[in-house]
């Protein structure tokens, strides 16, 4: 069985959903607003034992809860520490205790983004607290000794209209005529959520330890993205202007080309990720439709 902490998020969902259907699901925990049939918990102040579950039958628990903003991070570093670090920490100690494998998902934000295309093996050196943060955690999960499973994961988007994920922001943002400038310098590794929600199940029913990254192997610009989209949908209102990453009035750094290698997880797997242009084909439909 299995619970999902931070099962309110975007992913956290999306995962919830998924388990629930294969009848796997122990618990899916929310923390600001109430969610029908999912269990408060506070990552201030971890108890698994408030969830009133029976942590026994707890093998695996994914951790999707985080403040994951980059800016929101450095603007409140000590309360983002006392969340990100700090309560994770707990949990994953009280996870071990019950002898249940966190599952913890990570960023691409752990490199620093000066080459990309990075692999498992490749040197870590965030240079956002948002990315600390999560180096923090992995390297706590590699000295505890303990079982544990990392998934890396990139740029995460949806197909579902208005879910405020990058793809169909921006064609909502296109199709009321509105300009968008979207970065020439900053290359991701965008993966469809889907893709990593069978992506994990995957690596539970496969036992899978250590860290991986699942993320698609096709990488993008956001201006090459973009454009794509636009004419892909055959979106003719809108304009996209290039422009670099650092033109926006961001609070902390932003990293050029934080690109993963998931060739480790396809090989360990077989997994084959959505490409894009198939990824399009889907929304293209989906936006005919609405």
């Amino acid at each position: 069985m299995i619970i999902v902490v931070g099962g309110s998020g975007y992913i956290g969902r999306r995962l919830c959903a998924h388990f629930s259907r294969k009848g796997k699901l122990l618990a899916g925990t929310y923390y600001h607003s109430p969610i029908t049939r999912m269990l408060h918990f506070d990552l201030e102040n971890p108890d698994l034992t408030h969830l009133g579950v029976n942590l026994e039958q707890a093998r695996y628990a994914i951790i999707c809860s985080a403040i994951t903003q980059i800016d929101a991070c450095k603007a409140d570093e000590e309360k983002s520490y006392k969340i990100n670090v700090k309560g994770i920490k707990r949990l994953v100690e009280q996870l071990f205790q019950w002898k249940t494998v966190p599952v913890f998902l990570s960023s691409d934000h752990v490199f620093d983004g000066k080459r990309g295309n990075y692999d498992e093996q490749d040197q870590r050196n965030p240079i956002t607290v948002y990315g600390s943060h999560k180096k923090i955690i992995e390297d706590f999960l590699v000295e505890s000794g303990e079982p544990f499973l990392i998934a890396r994961l990139s740029k995460v988007f949806g197909l579902t209209p208005k879910d405020g994920t990058i793809l169909t922001t921006w064609v909502e943002q296109l199709q009321n005529g509105e300009i968008i400038h979207c970065a020439e310098d900053q290359i991701l590794s965008p993966t469809y959520v889907e893709d990593i929600v069978h992506a994990l199940d995957l690596s539970l029913q496969n036992s899978l330890r250590g860290c991986y990254n699942i993320a698609s192997p096709e990488k993008f610009s956001r201006f090459r993205l973009a454009t794509m989209l636009k004419s892909y949908l055959g979106v003719k209102s809108g304009k996209i202007i290039p422009c670099s990453i650092r033109d926006f009035n961001f609070l902390d750094l932003r990293s050029l080309n934080t690109s993963l290698n998931p060739g480790k997880f396809i090989k360990a797997t077989g997994f084959r990720f959505s490409e894009m242009e198939a990824c399009m084909d889907k929304l293209k439909s989906v936006s005919q439709k609405a």
